[in-house]
């Protein structure tokens, strides 16, 4: 008697699509495996590795280095790879806090943090390598003068500086401002979670995946897929035009910030020789931007009213260029931008009694 074969089930379409979920489970598992192999130092492209929010009582939140951090930083698109070092107060400095004491402080955001450069290419290291007078860097990335404020009151009271360079960045610094009372509106509010968006997704990608990083390296070298990504939105083109304010409020903007630049001034001892470098805007220097040209003029007169010295390299960064002086992608000064800046605060400390 014959038997017939017995026939193996047809595969359902949820069971290939099982199967399927699982195999690129196991792809992209083993894919994160093999590049963190061959990519050991993926983890460098994360700023947040060496950044952290800290509390300041009586001001609001102001960003500072990870503690004893000692690292590499880069940007997916090339245009930098640098070792950054932080020390035990959070501050980019190779010496202890304690070596602050009687030395020049310089004071800024990102730029003066030394955003791209290395330690002995940041204009308050070349400061202190030409006119032999020592510094201490005092910089926090993404911070306004309401965090300038907030990082000196958080330095020890038992120090004091010989001199004071405050870094005025044109482009970011120069705001509606009113720090007390943003700090009490950040004390006062309840911290809520926001909605997730796709920022916050592409930066948790960049921070715990090396496949992603390769992915996002290796297509941003593909100048269809990179032009597809402006075009949408999801990546942002080299040194777009932004204003921060409208025209018609750049009286107000101007007025408030030199408030807040005057109470900065305030929280050190009287006599304390005060000076704001101006940074120029990158519209500036590449197109003659009559906005920030007109703004940077204005500042200087306003701050120059109230007795606070003013410092502007403008004339050296329109020599050079732009593009000498800045990074290819990114808004901050390369080697030359620090170069040019320590060479025109140099001019004015060696106005300052010895």
């Amino acid at each position: 008697m014959l038997k017939h074969p017995v026939q193996s089930p047809k595969p359902t379409f949820f069971g290939k699509a099982v199967a399927l979920t699982v195999g690129l489970i196991f792809f992209v598992i083993i894919a994160e495996i093999l590049t963190r192999t061959i990519m050991p130092h993926w983890t460098n492209f994360h700023s947040g590795s060496f950044m952290k929010l800290t509390h300041v009582p009586g001001h609001a939140n102001v960003a500072t280095g990870v503690p004893s951090f000692d690292d590499y930083f880069a940007q997916n698109n090339g245009d930098f790879r640098v070792r950054i070092t932080i020390n035990k107060f959070g501050l980019r400095n190779p010496d202890p806090i304690i070596k602050a004491n009687k030395r020049i402080w310089v004071i800024g955001d990102s730029m003066t943090f030394g955003w791209g450069v290395e330690q002995q290419q940041m204009y308050s290291s070349l400061i202190a390598n030409v006119s032999g007078r020592q510094t201490y860097n005092i910089a926090s990335p993404g911070a306004t003068v309401c965090g300038y404020q907030a990082l000196v009151d958080r330095m020890p009271k038992t120090l004091e500086p010989s001199a004071v360079v405050v870094g005025l960045i044109i482009e970011n610094d120069i705001l509606r401002y009113n720090c007390k009372a943003l700090a009490q509106e950040e004390n006062n509010t309840p911290k809520l979670t926001d909605s997730i968006t796709f920022f916050d997704f592409k930066s948790f990608l960049t921070r715990n995946y090396a496949l992603y990083n390769f992915v996002a390296i290796s297509l941003k070298k593909i100048p269809l897929f990179k032009s597809t990504l402006t075009y949408l939105g999801l990546a942002a083109e080299p040194h777009t035009y932004r204003q921060k304010f409208r025209e018609n409020e750049l009286d107000f903007a101007i007025k408030e910030t030199v408030h807040e630049l005057s109470i900065l001034k305030k929280q050190f001892p009287k006599g304390t020789p005060f000076v704001v470098l101006i940074a120029p805007a990158r519209f500036e220097i590449k197109n003659a931007n009559p906005f920030y040209k007109k703004l940077r003029e204005e500042i200087i007169t306003a701050l120059n009213r109230i007795d606070i010295t003013t410092i502007d390299p403008i004339d050296g960064f329109l020599k050079k260029g732009f593009t000498a002086t800045h990074f290819a992608h990114d808004g901050h000064w390369n080697a030359l931008g620090h170069k040019i800046a320590a060479t025109a605060i140099n001019k004015w400390i060696l106005t300052l009694p010895k």
